[in-house]
């Protein structure tokens, strides 16, 4: 999923199982990865293991709800908050979002990257899209 703005953005992607071959409950948790652009062109990037399998298809789930137009808002309640999504429709093609990404081995200075930003509903149905990919890749264990 790419989130931007004016001034920059942040690619969010499931990159990967934190435990490729695990069995158990933990089999299930993903490691994101966030593509950090600021306004000067600097890039970081960093990854995170703060989603699982069940999360990732309520996130899909939600954002199809809101596409609908059968609710108005969606917020993520994930087990790690270091990936954080809200987006609700504020026209009838816009939509007002807000995404945080925590990027620990970021520069000094910062370890979160928030940005809020102005989506269409081709943007979210990208956004789904997305998604939809990720979990083709990262089924439920």
């Amino acid at each position: 999923m790419v989130f931007r703005n004016e001034e920059e953005s942040l690619k969010v992607e499931v990159a990967a199982y934190e435990f490729p071959d695990g069995v158990d409950e933990d089999a299930n948790w993903l490691v994101l990865k966030g593509t950090y652009t600021d306004s000067e062109g600097n890039v970081t990037i960093d990854r995170n293991s703060c989603l699982t399998t069940s999360e990732l298809q309520e996130l899909i789930a939600g954002l199809k709800v809101l596409s609908a137009g059968i609710k108005g808002l969606y917020e993520s309640e994930f087990a790690e908050p270091y990936f954080e999504l809200t987006v609700e429709q504020v026209g009838e093609d816009a939509y007002q979002a807000a995404v945080a990404f925590t990027m620990l081995n970021a520069p000094e200075d910062w370890d979160t990257v928030e940005l809020e930003l102005t989506a269409t509903k081709a943007d979210l149905k990208d956004w789904i899209a997305d998604l939809e990919q990720a979990e083709k890749r990262f089924p439920v264990k």
